[in-house]
C-alpha cells in the first residue's frame, strides 16, 4: 500500500488539514484526516471489481512500460530486471491482501 499526503477542507473538523490518501495498487482505498482522524474507506464491494480491471490493464500496458525502459536505460533494465520479477507475485499478493481484508 503506498500513501499520499495532499490538503483538503475535512468536513467534520471544518478546517483545511493534511489529509493522508491510502491506495492499494493504483486505486484510493481510504482517506484520512490527520487531524480529526476522521476515515473514509471505500467498500470491499466496489473496490474489488475496480482493482480486477486495474490489474488486467497494468498486465496487459506491461510489455510497452518494460520496452520502454528498456530502450531508456538499457543497462539498468538488464541489472534491475531480475530483482523487479521476482518481486512481481509479492506486491500482487500484498495489494490483493488488502482488499479482501477489510
Amino acid at each position: 500500500m503506498s500513501v499520499e499526503e495532499a490538503e483538503l477542507r475535512c468536513d467534520v473538523c471544518d478546517r483545511v488539514t493534511d489529509h493522508e490518501f491510502h491506495y492499494a495498487g493504483r486505486l484510493l482505498e481510504s482517506v484520512r484526516c490527520t487531524v480529526c482522524g476522521t476515515h473514509l474507506e471505500l467498500s470491499q464491494r466496489a473496490l474489488l471489481p475496480a482493482y480486477a480491471l486495474d490489474l488486467e490493464r497494468r498486465v496487459a500496458s506491461k510489455p510497452r512500460r518494460l520496452l520502454h525502459r528498456a530502450a531508456r536505460d538499457p543497462a539498468g533494465f538488464v541489472r534491475t530486471l531480475p530483482g523487479a520479477v521476482l518481486r512481481q507475485p509479492q506486491k500482487f499478493l500484498r495489494e490483493f491482501r488488502l482488499l479482501i481484508r477489510r
